[in-house]
């Protein structure tokens, strides 16, 4: 259970506070396990069609290729919280709705939390990128582009991308293809699931080379591993600032 409220940071009770309920038991990791195998598809036992791992993997490494993203390192409650959003039609996946609206509310819970206690899972080779445009990605993360009216991605995302749970999730190590699909959906106005349309106001303001600028620069980035400090780093390049511990509870959420 240590682990469960590193990761969360406990699940039961950011739902309670922000659903104005009481908090909520700890979560099952093994009926988490049991989800992502296909142990409930559809509400009930047997299949493994549409289970989380044949998109994902059971560690949470996700496609190499960028069509299904990493969630490892994620906090439980940011991976909750989009499959709600999938389940309520907010954000809408052709492959991720149906699953999630098949779940009930303690098996996404419990699921959400299994995967963000995935430690050690390796990483493919950062992508190959040249350095100005990794320079370009670090400072939009940093800085933003304050000509266009970007904030630094720092702000929510935290130094070098690696997260702000519960709300703000890790772009550090996510792969470049899916971070550069969101920004676009994002900008086309085709991507829900965005409190008060924050991502879809900064994604609107930055050009295409802004957009592969800095998702390349956050696939280049590589989260903390346990025993290794709380600095994200990217090959070669230095991360925004020193890295809070990925555990801490931010004083407000999105």
């Amino acid at each position: 259970m240590t682990e469960v409220r590193r990761h969360l940071p406990v699940l039961g009770i950011a739902c309670g506070l922000l659903a104005g309920l009481e908090a909520q038991a700890q979560p099952d990791l093994n009926n988490g396990r049991f989800v992502a195998v296909g142990g409930y598809l559809n509400g009930a036992p047997g299949g493994s069609a549409g289970a989380c791992f044949q998109c994902h993997g059971l560690d949470g490494a996700g496609d190499p290729t960028g069509a299904f993203p990493r969630l490892s390192g994620q906090s439980a409650w940011y991976l909750y919280d989009s499959m709600k959003d999938y389940a309520s039609g907010a954000r809408q996946n052709a492959i991720m709705t149906p699953i999630a609206q098949a779940l009930s509310d303690r098996q996404m819970e419990d699921v959400a939390a299994y995967y963000a206690v995935q430690e050690d899972v390796p990483f493919p080779p950062p992508p190959d990128v040249d350095p100005l445009m990794l320079q370009h990605g670090a400072a939009i993360s940093a800085v933003g582009i304050a000509r266009q009216g970007v904030q630094g991605c720092v702000n929510c995302h935290g130094p070098a991308g690696i997260g702000i749970p519960p709300s703000y999730p890790a772009l550090a190590g996510q792969y470049a293809s899916y971070l550069q699909l969101q920004l676009r959906l994002w900008k086309d106005g085709k991507r829900g699931g965005d409190p008060l349309n924050v991502m879809e106001n900064i994604a609107k303001l930055l050009t295409d080379e802004d957009i592969e600028a800095v998702s390349k620069y956050f696939a280049s980035v590589r989260l903390p591993q346990p025993g290794q400090g709380t600095e994200g780093t990217a090959g070669g390049a230095t991360p925004d600032t020193q890295a809070p511990q990925l555990g801490v509870v931010p004083s407000a959420g999105q």
